[in-house]
């Protein structure tokens, strides 16, 4: 028989039983992809999230690509230097994974969707702005809060996705959500890179974290801004069904 992973269109999802003894493989259905961007763009929760995280991987991206010429060149860290500049910006992430649980419940967990972007993307304003010696170990710091943020962010709106979605659009809602905010990034990498050739690495991170500094707005103008508890309920613009 017929292995599922023989038929290179299995692999993306594409493969149905017809029968107990027998494995059919069809095309990816354009109706699922259009039922999938219905559902997130016809829900105003998940369109103020999509928005959002499209806009921060954007300016992250070019802030990342111009990151890695602007260390060595404006202000001349070696590698090992370099490295633990990436390293400090690890250490953030790992501290919003510890605490997310904590700040949502405090918080509620719609304030702390905006308000972990909103407080913390400013600090990578600090890096562009370091002149060398101790303020570059300041500036990495303010990366760490940076990425603080991301994660708290990334946790608690994934996670609030997943509770919102009848199983049955799970995949297409997560396939949907990651073409809008991860299809950004070579987009972002690429504009970080011309920005940086037409004005130079420090100007262009400026610009890419000046960007990051607004992507929370989406998300703050919505009803997501005062949900203390994100309710499980899908709003009645968001019912696959309508239209």
């Amino acid at each position: 028989m017929q292995s599922r992973w023989d038929c290179p269109r299995c692999s993306l999802g594409a493969c149905v039983t017809g029968s107990p003894s027998q494995s059919q493989c069809r095309d990816p259905s354009w109706g699922g992809i259009a039922e999938g961007l219905r559902f997130v763009l016809g829900n105003p929760l998940l369109r103020a999230i999509a928005g959002a995280t499209a806009l921060f991987n954007l300016a992250f991206a070019a802030y990342m690509a111009m990151l890695v010429f602007f260390l060595p060149r404006e202000l001349g860290l070696g590698a090992h230097q370099i490295g633990m500049v990436f390293s400090v910006l690890g250490v953030g992430g790992l501290a919003g994974a510890l605490v997310t649980r904590r700040l949502t419940l405090w918080l509620g967990e719609g304030p702390a969707i905006w308000l972990s972007m909103a407080v913390t993307a400013p600090f990578a304003l600090l890096l562009p702005a370091a002149g060398g010696g101790w303020s570059v170990w300041l500036g990495a710091a303010g990366l760490a809060v940076a990425s603080f943020g991301t994660v708290v962010y990334n946790v608690t709106q994934v996670s609030f996705r997943q509770r919102l979605t009848p199983d049955r659009l799970l995949g297409r809602m997560n396939a949907t959500m990651r073409f809008l905010v991860w299809g950004t990034q070579p987009v972002g990498a690429l504009l970080g890179g011309v920005l940086g050739q037409l004005y130079g690495a420090e100007a262009a991170l400026w610009i890419a974290a000046a960007a990051a500094c607004v992507a929370f707005l989406p998300v703050a103008l919505s009803p997501l801004r005062r949900m203390r508890k994100l309710t499980d309920e899908q709003p009645a613009s968001a019912n696959p069904s309508a239209g």
